[in-house]
C-alpha cells in the first residue's frame, strides 16, 4: 500500500497497484467517522491536498496531508466553495465560490487570507484551474449565452478575459492547461437529437491548442468520460469514464491512445488528479451517499 495511516470518514484512504481482491478490501470494509461528502481533490507540489467538504454545513474547502493529518478548514461563510486548484508554488487556491451570490472565480492565500473575486462577472464562472506559471487561470463559463459552458482564460488580477472555445450547443467544462503550457484539455458535452427528438448526450474528452484551435476528440466513446487531468510530465491524462461496469479510473496517453483501466471497483470513482511524482492518483469513490477520497498507485 501507499501509506495506511489514514482518515476513512473524512479524508484519504489508500489502493495499491494490485488487483480489486484481498488488497482493496480494508477500504470497502471501513465505516465511515462522519457522513462527509469529501470531494474535488488536489494535490500541490509539497503534497498537501486540498477539496471541497460538507463535513460544516455546506460546500467549504479543506486542507489536509496525504496521510490524513493537519486537517484545516480554509474557507468560511455561507457560500458554497467547490472545485479547489492549488497555484503551482502552492501559495494559494482557486476556486468557484457563491461569495458574491452567483458563481465566480476566486482566489485565496493557503493560510486562509486574501479572499479576493477573479472573474466578477453576474454569469456562471466554475472549473478553475492555473496556468503552468501561475499568471493565468483558465475556467469554463456561460456567459456566451446564459446556458452553455465555454472555456476561457484570465489574468489572476481579472485583466485579459478572453474566450478560447465555442461549444455549440454543448458544454465545455473542466479545462486544464498542459505542463507547458502549449495544451488544453477539457470534458465536451455533446448533445444530439434521435428520430423521435429525444435529446441525448455524450460526454467526450477533447483537446485543443491554448489558443482553441485545433480541438479534437481524444476519447471517441460512446460512454459517458469526464474530469480529464493531466499528468506531471505531460504525457498522459487520467479520466473517469462508465465504459465499463460503473465509473472507473482510466489512464490513456496525450494523444488518446493507449486507454487503460487503473484498477477495478464496484464502487463509482471519479475526479482523479495526479500526485506531483507522477506515481499516484487521488480520486472520488461514491458509496452508501458518502463521497470519499482514495489514492491508488500508477505504475
Amino acid at each position: 500500500m501507499a501509506f495506511d495511516s489514514l482518515i476513512r470518514g473524512g479524508v484519504l484512504a489508500a489502493l495499491g497497484t494490485a488487483p480489486l481482491a484481498a488488497q482493496d478490501t480494508p477500504a470497502y470494509a471501513a465505516t465511515p467517522v462522519l457522513p462527509a461528502q469529501d470531494a474535488y481533490p488536489h494535490v500541490s507540489r509539497s503534497g498537501a491536498v486540498v477539496f471541497q467538504s460538507n463535513r460544516v454545513g455546506g460546500w467549504k474547502l479543506f486542507v489536509a496531508q496525504p496521510d490524513g493529518s493537519g486537517l484545516r478548514q480554509l474557507t468560511t461563510g455561507t457560500s458554497e466553495d467547490v472545485t479547489p486548484v492549488w497555484s503551482p508554488d502552492g501559495t494559494q487556491v482557486a476556486f468557484a465560490s457563491t461569495v458574491a451570490g452567483n458563481e465566480d472565480i476566486w482566489v485565496i492565500r493557503a493560510d486562509g487570507t486574501g479572499l479576493r473575486n477573479v472573474t466578477n462577472h453576474a454569469s456562471g464562472d466554475s472549473h478553475p484551474n492555473w496556468s503552468p506559471d501561475g499568471r493565468t487561470i483558465v475556467f469554463c463559463s456561460n456567459r456566451r449565452d446564459g446556458r452553455h459552458d465555454d472555456v476561457y482564460t484570465i489574468s489572476i488580477d481579472g485583466s485579459n478575459l478572453r474566450q478560447i472555445s465555442n461549444s455549440g450547443n454543448g458544454y465545455d467544462t473542466f479545462p486544464s492547461l498542459s505542463p507547458d503550457g502549449q495544451r488544453i484539455v477539457f470534458r465536451r458535452l455533446l448533445q444530439a437529437r434521435t428520430a423521435d427528438s429525444a435529446l441525448l448526450a455524450n460526454s467526450e474528452i477533447f483537446i485543443m491548442n491554448a489558443d482553441g484551435s485545433n480541438a479534437k476528440n481524444l476519447s471517441r466513446n460512446g460512454d459517458f468520460d469526464g474530469w480529464p487531468s493531466w499528468s506531471p510530465d505531460g504525457r498522459r491524462i487520467a479520466f473517469s469514464s462508465n465504459r465499463s461496469d460503473g465509473f472507473q479510473i482510466f489512464v490513456m496517453n496525450a494523444d488518446g491512445s493507449g486507454v487503460r483501466q487503473v484498477h477495478q471497483s464496484p464502487y463509482a470513482e471519479l475526479r482523479p488528479q495526479w500526485f506531483p511524482d507522477g506515481r499516484g492518483i487521488i480520486f472520488n469513490r461514491e458509496r452508501d451517499g458518502l463521497i470519499s477520497l482514495l489514492r491508488v498507485q500508477v505504475p
